[in-house]
């Protein structure tokens, strides 16, 4: 019968992630924010400027639904984003203030 493929044993340690790295995803996650900000922001203003009107109740309820999906979702990316950008700036202040491990 088959037998499963052993497991490769790398014992080789993996790199660690430092500053620079924390530091160029924060800088990058904080700009998606103000994309999605921007976007956010231009959906909000235009369903302001141009509300859904149909004749039809189904027609309406699909608009008003599309409408609520979208602004959602645009916010839902800017809170991620800034978050995202929160929590790595914060990674990167820790990797930059010296660590006091205790030497035995």
């Amino acid at each position: 019968m088959n037998q499963p493929a052993p497991a490769p044993t790398d014992s080789s340690p993996r790199p660690r992630h430092g500053p620079l790295r924390y530091l160029a995803g924060a800088l990058s996650s904080g700009l998606f924010a103000v994309l999605a900000w921007q976007a956010a922001r231009g959906l909000v203003i235009h369903f302001t400027l141009h509300p859904p009107h149909y004749s039809k109740p189904i027609a309406q309820s699909i608009a008003v639904g599309l409408k609520t999906i979208l602004v959602g979702a645009s916010f839902l990316a800017v809170f991620s984003f800034s978050l995202i950008a929160v929590g790595l700036f914060l990674l990167l202040v820790q990797a930059l203030l010296p660590s006091h491990e205790r030497q035995a």
